[in-house]
């Protein structure tokens, strides 16, 4: 998906809402730079994934060795506390 302000973005973009009551979908760079303006709200689309080694969900963006095609259609991969990172 693409950021509406500057039309970056990757399949885990934030939806917001603006003061005016607009929803947009923004990426992190922008939504760090307007997050004073910005409520994130529920997107057309929920996005997990589910650790191989011990079965949580959580954010992509935690994840290493990142697929789709996990249980249930899910993204999979290690977790950072399985993969011994700092979460």
């Amino acid at each position: 998906m693409a950021c509406e302000m500057c039309g970056g973005g990757d399949a885990w973009i934030k939806t917001c809402i603006s003061p005016g009551g607009t929803r947009l979908t923004v990426c992190d760079l922008c939504w760090a730079e307007h997050q004073d303006d910005l409520i994130i709200v529920p997107g057309d689309r929920v996005v997990m994934a589910r650790c191989d080694s011990c079965g949580d969900y959580g954010n992509p963006r935690n994840f290493s060795n990142l697929m789709l095609g996990g249980r249930h259609g899910a993204y999979s991969g290690t977790c950072g506390a399985c993969a011994g990172e700092a979460s």
